[in-house]
């Protein structure tokens, strides 16, 4: 294999392309490398030297549309950047590693085993080992060591194959499995053909990249004699199944438990829409586990979620589907883990929180990719207020990545303006139903339509937005022009176009936005941290002793004296307290009072009231520091939230602020908070 040392910007770039099947502009390039036009230029000089060596054609430069890369260089590029890996594993990474390793060892591995594989010292290793135990202690699984046998892990047999597969899911994201010194690499190029074979015959319906993870799980796990101590029963219907009887077919070399074995995974990796989850004891218990969680964060959050029926249901359908996955030892692995950990930040750090707390309540283990799922299903029912248009527009979404995935996306584009109706969330097999109902569509795929649409990436980025912007304005932004009503852009223009050139003009427009080029730019909203939201005017510092009712009474008057909340709204936070307890008292002595908006929130603010002397609550719940939080909005507030957990959760400053005389002074300190993560 020819060996090349690519810098990540170059392979940014080449995966840009890859995923493109448009030229896409210098303007956009700059912006998803967050490069200068100098800079973006370079890359391009490097990639094509690059392809020299490869011996392929340079990438093509588009006067007027952007750079492309031909379906052949497509074809040639792929294999090549599967092999290209940074010589490194991260320490999460390799954990993942050595759980794949150590779970069915085919020989003993000790210490020197593990530095010479991971080229890392044996302080690393000890440290890894360390982090390996701790992340086996949540699945019931052990780590053990014999001098002969060196290190493996024990446990019960569908515990070690969940955790299995989930990290071989994990770590094939950043290694390419040819590299994995524990996989027969022949054998595992057998098992996925056969697997490609068999979703050939499905109508390839079956992700490759999970068709990938599960061979490199039957390389590992073919020649092991577990015993299940579950019956495969569960599913009735299984013997039914297409599945089953290809697996039959291309699988005869395999024992019968694990041709079953492999059946479940396949029906699980359709993400639910073969697996018929049955009815069973545990379904009010997930009920109870969803609506929980709904109160919990709705606690924790200072908001009162709008549809919260619909996503209590939706969770518990969720965990329901988890809870059946987990018996059958099937990891279904978000592949969006990264996105949603950065986009939704914030509320991905309160769910971590709630699931924590509420761990024991759990019967499957909440892994990253759980949490993240769960994130989504929070993310999907926040809803904003206000738009910029007016006249409904009907909006159809294409993605075929899930209900969590999807309904987060739908409401993305929701969000962004107040008049915009998805009229469904579908996949391309189901778009030619809808196309005679809506205006235009969003794709996470690329589709063949007639219908104006633009493809966007799952979680939407602000060049994303800003093409729906664009489209938006082409033909239905609503203004007053010589007294009379004109909607949209096109309409303008057939004053000095001909009507016979006007549905060209459409079709270039609109490939215009396609290719990656905007009419209207979508500025990212400002996060609003606890120090833009606090002024010295809004801090008070005391020193007497004060019972919680009086306390928050007294916090509230500067928000009261700024008509930011009316007393209706005081009144509302008391009540909370007298019905539920002391729930807003977070630790440290930091505590945060709110009530739901429509009780008197006129608009975004926050107060600090600092009692040097205790602010005495139930339970003997001491508080130095309360907070008191008015927000007419269901998410602008949620990254603010986030600092005050952080300040609840630093013992070192919450004793500094405590000691502070002066506002300004406690003003500067709060700003600590902003280079934490």
């Amino acid at each position: 294999m020819l060996t090349i040392s690519l810098e990540p910007k170059q392979k940014d770039f080449m995966e840009i392309l890859l995923n493109a099947d448009a030229p896409i502009s210098m303007m956009m390039l700059q912006k998803q490398l967050n490069m200068s036009r100098r800079s973006v230029y370079y890359i391009v000089n490097k990639v094509n030297e690059l392809f020299a060596q490869l011996h392929m054609e340079p990438i093509s430069n588009i006067r007027g549309k952007g750079y492309v890369m031909s379906e052949t260089q497509k074809l040639q590029l792929k294999p090549f950047l599967e092999q290209q890996q940074d010589h490194f594993l991260r320490p999460k990474e390799r954990i993942f590693y050595l759980i794949c390793w150590m779970m069915y060892p085919t020989k003993p591995i000790h210490i020197e085993d593990i530095i010479q594989t991971l080229d890392v010292s044996r302080n690393s290793v000890f440290n890894d080992l360390k982090g390996l135990k701790h992340e086996l202690s949540h699945y019931d699984l052990q780590l053990e060591f014999d001098l002969k046998q060196g290190y493996f892990i024990t446990g019960k047999a569908l515990h070690k194959r969940a955790v299995l597969l989930y990290s071989l899911k994990m770590l094939l994201h950043r290694v390419h499995y040819r590299s994995l010194s524990f996989l027969n690499v022949g054998e595992v190029e057998d098992f996925y053909e056969r697997l490609l074979r068999i979703s050939a015959e499905m109508g390839n319906e079956f992700d490759n990249a999970n068709l990938l993870s599960i061979s490199c799980l039957l390389g590992i796990i073919h020649y092991t004699h577990d015993e299940f101590d579950f019956s495969l029963l569960e599913l009735k219907n299984l013997a039914e199944t297409k599945e089953l009887n290809l697996i039959d077919t291309y699988f005869q070399d395999f024992h019968v438990h694990e041709r079953l074995y492999l059946a479940v995974h396949l029906l699980g990796s359709k993400a639910g829409e073969a697996l018929q989850v049955e009815d069973d004891e545990n379904d009010i218990r997930l009920f109870e586990l969803a609506q929980r969680m709904s109160d919990a964060f709705e606690r924790m959050a200072c908001l009162q979620l709008v549809d919260k029926n619909g996503l209590i249901n939706s969770l518990y359908l969720h965990f329901k589907l988890s809870m059946y996955y987990y018996r059958l030892s099937i990891q279904v692995v978000n592949p969006m883990i990264q996105e949603v950990k950065e986009h939704y930040a914030d509320i991905y750090a309160m769910i971590s929180m709630i699931c924590q707390d509420m761990a024991k309540a759990f019967p499957f283990p909440v892994m990253e990719s759980e949490l993240v799922y769960i994130t989504m299903h929070f993310g999907g029912h926040l809803r904003k207020g206000g738009g910029k248009f007016y006249r409904r527009i009907k909006v159809l979404v294409v993605c075929p990545s899930g209900i969590s995935t999807s309904t987060l996306l739908r409401r993305e584009i929701e969000d962004l303006y107040s008049n915009v109706d998805v009229v469904a969330t579908t996949s391309a097999a189901n778009l030619a139903q809808f196309e005679d109902e809506v205006d235009f569509i969003v794709s996470t795929i690329t589709l063949t339509s007639e219908v104006p649409w633009i493809r966007v990436n799952t979680i939407l980025t602000q060049e994303d937005k800003s093409c729906i912007a664009s489209m938006m304005m082409l033909n239905y932004e609503s203004y007053t022009m010589d007294r009379k009503q004109v909607n949209g852009l096109f309409d303008v223009l057939r004053k000095y176009v001909e009507e016979a050139q006007m549905p060209q003009l459409q079709r270039d427009v609109v490939a215009y936005l396609r290719n990656g080029n905007v009419l209207v730019h979508v500025e990212e909203e400002e996060q609003l941290r606890i120090f833009d939201a606090l002024k010295q005017q809004t801090i008070q510092i005391l020193d007497e002793p004060m019972e919680w009712q009086q306390a928050i009474h007294k916090a509230s008057e500067p928000l009261l004296h700024r008509a930011i909340i009316k007393k209706s709204y005081v009144q509302a936070m008391i009540d909370l307290l007298y019905d539920y307890g002391p729930y807003i008292v977070l630790a440290n002595g930091v505590a945060i009072a709110h009530a739901n908006p429509e009780q008197g929130a006129n608009a975004l603010g926050l107060s600090l009231l600092i009692n040097k002397q205790s602010i005495t609550f139930e339970d003997d719940a001491n508080v130095h520091f309360l907070f008191v939080l008015s927000n007419p909005d269901q998410d602008k507030h949620l990254h603010l939230l986030r600092d005050i957990m952080r300040l609840a959760n630093d013992t070192a400053l919450v004793d500094q602020l405590l000691k502070m005389e002066d506002t300004l002074a406690v003003l500067e300190g709060l700003k600590k908070l902003s280079n934490m993560q």
